[in-house]
């Protein structure tokens, strides 16, 4: 058993409000420079940068989780943590997104960017709109790819579960909080969930470094396996 870093909420700058130098690479070597054992590039309802980050964790010996953001029907934001690429990619498949085209010059780029920073090509749909999928078909969908499915920032007021449904339902087993959540507002959930708490950093400077978890061993499929347990 042992104590890990992490943060597994940033976004790339596939995301439309994140900063141009939040690219793969960058995000995943500053994790790794700052003694993070895992991080996660999870965007906005795309994972078209998430295989770079991998690619990178492997050249650079830190774990990084395959993960997207979804915003579900709702405007609830719900981020999805898998074990492998392949399973995030067949659940990205099966979920019906908005074919609205984006306005970068309203809403920013949506850039996908290679191993060496360069910008290879733009997301054209517009990224902000919510899927057609409810937060209810959520939990069991992630599990059907064996991930987990964990309700964002749920202490702020902007596409949380607990502010916009007031409450979290069924089927989550962690819940994750902003950085600047307080020991009051997370020691209510404690009981009955795992908690996480992410940075959801759309530039360098925001990336958290300061969060662990305790794992039996660190790997993906361990905190994958972790998070998905009831809390006891």
């Amino acid at each position: 058993m042992g104590l890990y870093h992490y943060d597994l909420h940033i976004h790339s700058a596939l995301s439309p409000c994140a900063e141009k130098d939040m690219t793969p690479v960058t995000i995943v070597g500053l994790a790794k420079a700052n003694g993070l054992d895992f991080v996660a590039v999870s965007d906005h309802n795309s994972i078209k940068n998430v295989e770079v980050a991998i690619r990178a964790g492997e050249f650079y010996g830190i774990n990084v989780v395959p993960a997207m953001e979804l915003q579900t029907s709702e405007d609830i934001h719900i981020l999805c943590l898998f074990k492998k690429y392949e399973d995030l990619k067949a659940f990205y498949d099966s979920i019906e997104f908005s074919q609205r085209k984006n306005r970068p010059e309203i809403f920013g780029e949506q850039q996908i960017i290679d191993e060496d920073d360069n910008i290879i090509g733009y997301e054209e749909t517009m990224l902000l709109d919510s899927a057609n999928i409810s937060s209810i078909q959520v939990p069991s969908l992630v599990k059907k790819f064996g991930g987990v499915a964990i309700p964002a920032h749920i202490d702020r007021e902007a596409n949380s579960m607990l502010m916009i449904l007031g409450a979290i339902h069924e089927g989550f087993t962690t819940v994750e909080f902003s950085t600047k959540a307080t020991d009051e507002e997370m020691e209510e959930y404690k009981s009955k969930y795992r908690i996480i708490v992410d940075s959801d950093s759309h530039v360098l400077s925001t990336i958290s470094f300061r969060n662990a978890i305790e794992l039996d061993e660190c790997s993906v499929d361990c905190l994958i396996d972790t998070l998905s347990k009831e809390k006891d």
